[in-house]
């Protein structure tokens, strides 16, 4: 049985070109962060409905119009930093084969936590402005994308508007 390829929204290509990650990072390491980031951040804000039309329509190359603005003028940068979010400590930890290890090379040194914590603040800040120019973009085009407020039963529905407070977010619902 074979497994069905996943739609991702960014690739490696487009995370090294518009963040500060270097060239020689490998895609495996990526794609992980990517897929995680979708499912956990880019869904709740799009709502099943949403998401799902736009992997569908990715997957058939059928991505059209508004949709393509949608997605590449708020979908993807929103993807972009969320997966930094969670690509940060992972390049930091990885799990290996001798078990949980911190990568250093021969010209490098580790970070403190300080400095990792730093690193996810800033990604986390800037996920949380584009959430929230994506979010706004949605509610005042709501027109041009049906599936925004079509997710019924089990679905999950987009997440209307959240605040952030030192890191946390607070959602307060759909509204």
């Amino acid at each position: 049985m074979s497994l069905t390829a996943e739609v991702l929204f960014i690739n490696a290509d487009y995370l090294k070109r518009f963040t500060h990650v270097n060239g020689s990072v490998e895609e495996a390491y990526i794609q992980p962060s990517v897929m995680l980031a979708q499912d956990k951040y880019i869904q709740s804000f799009l709502g099943t409905d949403l998401f799902n039309k736009l992997k569908t329509d990715i997957a058939a190359s059928s991505l059209a119009g508004d949709y393509v603005t949608l997605m590449n003028s708020h979908v993807r940068r929103v993807t972009l930093w969320w997966t930094m979010l969670e690509l940060v400590p992972r390049m930091h930890v990885r799990l290996d084969n001798g078990g949980l290890v911190i990568r250093v090379s021969e010209d490098s040194q580790p970070i403190t936590k300080g400095d990792l914590n730093r690193e996810l603040d800033l990604a986390r800040q800037n996920a949380q402005f584009y959430t929230d120019r994506m979010i706004d973009y949605l509610c005042e085009n709501s027109s041009l994308f049906p599936e925004y407020s079509s997710n019924s039963a089990d679905d999950i529905k987009p997440e209307k508007k959240a605040y952030y407070v030192a890191g946390m977010e607070i959602s307060i619902g759909n509204k």
